[in-house]
């Protein structure tokens, strides 16, 4: 009877139009995000289980308005006198509960993931993130039931389902987690996983999915004690007391042991390396990058390539030589410009190094950031070629070991938006505003009038000229150390 029961109310709660409201809107704010990078289902499945917010949002809410259903119906009284026990019947319909909502996510994720692979995303996504996403679902909808029965009012299980995502939210962007390395992480306390990039090469680092699934496991065996107790107290009917004590200590440890393992893992860390022992702490590869000698060594996991006589661009096989291509047909305009001047990059390659390093210059060689990389890529439009462009320029008109990637000068600033202008990645006006626009996704940068009269007047000259007058002066530019007088067409 419990099991058919069971079923009965899943079909029920299918039909929720609350789960299917948190279903549509997570899927959504998948596809805005899936727009903004480039399609890679070792990547994409991050922003699936991100959605789990939003479907454990509906999935507390549709939970609450089954946990209030005896009162508006008015069956309460009913079933107190049923042969069943009251808390088999609210095991059943947590069993329910626990079906949809896990489904629901499953859903969710799957088609954020077909989506990735209609658009060319390849490689194999952490079906760990599916698991974790599915319990946390499943802990909001309990968590809603639970607000359903014990409150008895619609507007405080209206208002249950935001207070929970606004508390998830708020302890999974705990302080002091983005610059700093916190003694301990609470924010992975959080049911969803706060991730701030999955890297399709080296997976998450740290990767706490597992000690993190059992801590989710250990709070859904909790909450359903909690319940299926109070459901036995109310009604006089003893619970089965050595399994109820099992299943609770079992949920203890399991919060306890996977609690302390999400929390004393390091915040971030950063791949400087091939090898685990090249992994360090944010703290650490921040003093390490900042020495202007250092690259990310050559480790050949960049083998997607595509290629022509001026350069060659090699990214991670999950991003595929379409990506590749891609890369190559925005820095190709640029690179032409340049192409013979002493010290320009010939070679592009994706590393794994975080955003706010950007890129490195190593010989003649870019090294791209994955996730600054993937960074509007997804939308193929003009800000991912300005973005690429501007990596490759700050390599070129950069020496080797240079204290910073760009020497203060404004010279080198004029000749940075010379190449933009010549080459057609940016117009004057979108200089003159200092912002590129294109898909939803904005790309800044800062100069003055003076140095964006000079750029625009420099792109009015034939490239081969400029390209000519600045040869001989080329190795005194990338030093910073020559005037706005002397370049192309400034001379008196």
């Amino acid at each position: 009877m419990t099991g058919a029961l069971a079923r009965i109310e899943a079909r029920h709660l299918a039909r929720s139009p609350l789960l299917w409201l948190g279903l549509a809107l997570a899927a959504a704010f998948s596809a805005l995000e899936l727009l903004t990078a480039w399609p890679a289902l070792a990547g994409d499945d991050l922003l699936a289980y991100r959605a789990g917010f939003v479907v454990g949002g509906g999935a507390l809410l549709a939970g609450a308005w089954l946990g209030l259903r005896d009162r508006t119906t008015s069956a309460a009284d009913l079933l107190t006198v049923t042969p069943t026990a009251p808390w088999r019947l609210l095991r059943a319909r947590l069993a329910g509960v626990a079906v949809v909502t896990a489904a629901g996510f499953a859903v969710a994720f799957a088609s954020v993931l077909a989506v990735s692979a209609v658009r060319g995303g390849r490689g194999t996504p952490d079906l760990r993130l599916l698991g974790d996403g599915m319990l946390a679902a499943v802990l909001g909808g309990w968590v809603g039931v639970a607000a359903g029965r014990l409150s008895g009012s619609r507007m405080v299980s209206l208002l249950a389902a935001p207070v929970w995502v606004a508390l998830c939210l708020v302890v999974g962007n705990w302080p002091g987690i983005v610059v700093t390395e916190p003694s301990l992480a609470v924010q992975r306390l959080s049911p969803l996983l706060p991730f701030a990039e999955r890297s399709a090469e080296f997976g998450f680092l740290p990767d706490p999915l597992w000690p993190h699934l059992g801590y989710l496991l250990g709070l859904v065996l909790l909450t359903g004690v909690l319940l299926l107790t109070l459901a036995a107290r109310d009604s006089g009917q003893r619970l089965p007391v050595v399994s109820v004590l099992a299943v609770a200590l079992a949920g203890v440890v399991l919060v306890g042991v996977g609690g302390a393992g999400v929390i004393t893992l390091p915040h971030r860390l950063l791949a400087l390396g091939p090898d685990r022992t090249d992994w360090k702490p944010i703290a650490q590869a921040k003093a390490i990058v900042s020495d202007p000698s250092w690259t990310y060594p050559d480790d050949g996991r960049a083998r997607s390539c595509a290629a022509d006589a001026t350069l060659t661009v090699c990214v991670y096989p999950a991003y595929g030589q379409r990506l590749a291509r891609h890369v190559l047909a925005s820095i190709q305009p640029v690179a032409r410009l340049l192409t013979g001047l002493p010290g320009v990059p010939t070679h592009a390659r994706m590393v794994p190094t975080p955003e706010f390093v950007h890129s490195f210059c190593r010989g003649t060689e870019v090294q791209l950031g994955e996730p600054d990389a993937r960074f509007g890529a997804g939308t193929g439009n003009r800000v991912s070629r300005v973005n690429y462009a501007s990596h490759y320029l700050g390599c070129a008109l950069s020496q080797p070991n240079s204290t910073t990637d760009h020497p203060p000068s404004d010279a080198l600033d004029a000749v940075h938006y010379w190449a933009l202008l010549a080459s057609g990645t940016i117009t004057s006006e979108e200089l003159r505003r200092g912002i590129v626009k294109s898909g939803g996704i904005e790309f800044w940068f800062q100069t003055s009038p003076k140095v964006a009269a000079l750029a625009s007047a420099m792109a009015e000259l034939p490239a081969a000229q400029v390209r000519a007058e600045l040869a001989p002066v080329w190795e005194r530019l990338r030093a910073g150390r020559l005037p706005l007088a002397e370049l192309p067409g400034q001379r008196p």
